[in-house]
């Protein structure tokens, strides 16, 4: 079925199925990445513009149009993923595939041949310039360096992330439910204030939470004839700063 001359598109069907084997069966980012990052930026504009027919004058040309290839599809997958809901890693590897897969079909039925190799490689010499290669090479590290701060401003961003502090009374109006739960990136410690009427009703020095975790504690108070407020202050032990505050009506008895 593949003819000499299509052997570039046997590779390009290989690897879409490996793409999309690695994508179906493990979470190994690395292979992930080695397996579908060609796939996205070379290999399904490679097999397009093969099945349109495009033949380039050198191998700088046909990179040219098989990347420029390769982010149209990019672009309109994600259009069509998004309308039918697959925007996930599978779904992304599956366009992928289809093109690939689809292109290549189309290529070998419509007995277009492959570029010569030879002289585009020959064209190839004669025609890069020191300049390409600068605008290659600080392209990549813009779009790398882009990359990298977005991971890092993602990994700091702390967005709905914060320290909790409840005082809640029981029905009865017999007990106050006091607690906090840690928001921070380390462990903290904290100081806690609980004051009744102006009075004070109970204190918790340096309790030291850790984060994701809740500490809670009951208080016994004596229900009054009137209505009474109760108020909960949270402090950094290190500055002594008032860091959170909280309060609760209890109903008279």
């Amino acid at each position: 079925m593949f003819a000499p001359s299509n052997r570039d598109l046997l590779l390009c069907c290989l690897l879409a199925n490996l793409a999309v084997l690695a994508v179906a069966m493990t979470d190994n980012a690395v292979l992930r990445t080695v397996l579908c990052v060609p796939l996205a930026m070379f290999v399904c504009g490679h097999s397009l513009i093969r099945a349109i027919g495009i033949l380039a004058n050198s191998m700088a040309e046909h990179l040219a149009y098989a990347i420029g290839a390769s982010l149209v599809v990019g672009i309109a997958g994600g259009l069509v993923l998004n309308a039918v809901g697959a925007l996930s890693p599978l779904g992304w590897a599956a366009w992928f595939w289809l093109i690939v897969v689809g292109s290549s079909l189309t290529a070998i039925r419509g007995g277009r041949e492959a570029p010569s190799q030879a002289d585009s490689f020959r064209n190839l010499s004669s025609s890069v310039r020191p300049w390409h290669v600068g605008a290659v090479v600080l392209s990549l590290l813009i779009a790398t360096g882009g990359y990298a701060l977005a991971v890092r401003d993602e990994a700091a961003q702390q967005q709905f992330k914060y320290t909790e502090l409840w005082l809640l009374p029981t029905d009865d109006g017999g007990r106050l439910k006091v607690g906090v739960r840690s928001g921070e990136e380390t462990s903290q410690r904290f100081d806690l204030e609980v004051v009744l009427d102006g009075r004070a009703l109970a204190a918790f020095r340096s309790l030291e939470i850790a984060p994701g975790e809740t500490w809670a504690q009951e208080l016994v108070v004596t229900p009054g004839a009137t209505p009474r407020l109760a108020v909960a202050r949270l402090y950094r032990p290190d500055d002594n700063r008032l860091y959170r505050r909280v309060s609760a009506l209890l109903a008279r008895s």
